[in-house]
């Protein structure tokens, strides 16, 4: 079974064209959340498709840049932390959240791996710009479970972050960048996830494919990295998506 572990299918605005393509895919997509309301709309979409047998994953998280909203009100996060098995898309940004205070990123993001911790959840993380940051913070939530959603910041953080044993998500940009790639060909195969983030990452690459599908071809550029063959890779995937979904 393929698993898209990070898209966000809120984001899609035809929600008639997503559900005919959720329906002829035959693997399990995690649709993460930015904040409450993504993820209420994320909760309906999965009711849709799993009622119809189908596998999606939603997950609750507040991304960076949209810390400042909870940031004085944060018992409001309460009640989907503990209704998401999962929690993401949480972290911090220093590169593209600029105008967002690093105060209320770090309150919020603490705040959220302190439940992490409590129920041992695994937790996807995003990290641009701050990368040094979190890996000082994670050391504080031993027993949260961090999956590091598409790295790509310093080599020494991130050969830390292999030391502790964080899953890593691949995804569209992997085979544009060589040093994605060299990131890729170190990292343990029983920590490897793949990944879309899906809709608007192959987009703002410079690509024009949207569809539930292209996790296919992420599967198949990370299999070719590798030089390994697509089955085993899925087989590799699969096992290590078992060990959070």
């Amino acid at each position: 079974m393929i698993i898209d572990f990070h898209t966000h299918l809120d984001w899609y605005l035809d929600k008639n064209q997503l559900y005919k393509e959720v329906a002829n895919f035959s693997g399990m997509i995690v649709a993460s959340s930015v904040d409450l309301e993504s993820f209420e709309k994320n909760k309906e979409i999965a009711k849709n498709c799993n009622e119809k047998g189908l596998k999606v994953v939603p997950t609750f998280g507040v991304h960076p840049e949209n810390a400042e909203k909870y940031e004085y009100h944060l018992e409001k996060l309460d009640e989907a932390l503990n209704q998401s098995k999962i929690i993401g898309e949480i972290g911090m940004d220093f590169y593209w959240a600029k105008d967002v205070s690093k105060t209320a990123q770090e309150k919020v993001f603490r705040y959220i791996l302190a439940h992490c911790n409590e129920t041992e959840k695994c937790c996807v993380i995003h990290t641009k710009g701050a990368e040094k940051e979190i890996a000082r913070i994670l050391e504080d939530y031993p027993k949260a479970k961090p999956i590091i959603h598409w790295y790509n910041g310093p080599k020494d953080v991130y050969q830390l972050f292999l030391q502790r044993g964080y899953l890593q998500t691949f995804g569209c940009e992997t085979s544009r960048n060589p040093y994605l790639q060299h990131l890729l060909k170190i990292t343990p195969k029983n920590l490897i996830l793949a990944e879309t983030d899906n809709p608007t990452a192959e987009p703002w690459l410079g690509g024009t494919d949207t569809s539930i599908n292209l996790i296919e071809k992420i599967y198949a550029d990370i299999a070719e990295i590798l030089e390994m063959p697509v089955g085993e890779l899925e087989k590799v995937i699969f096992e290590n998506g078992k060990r959070v979904i």
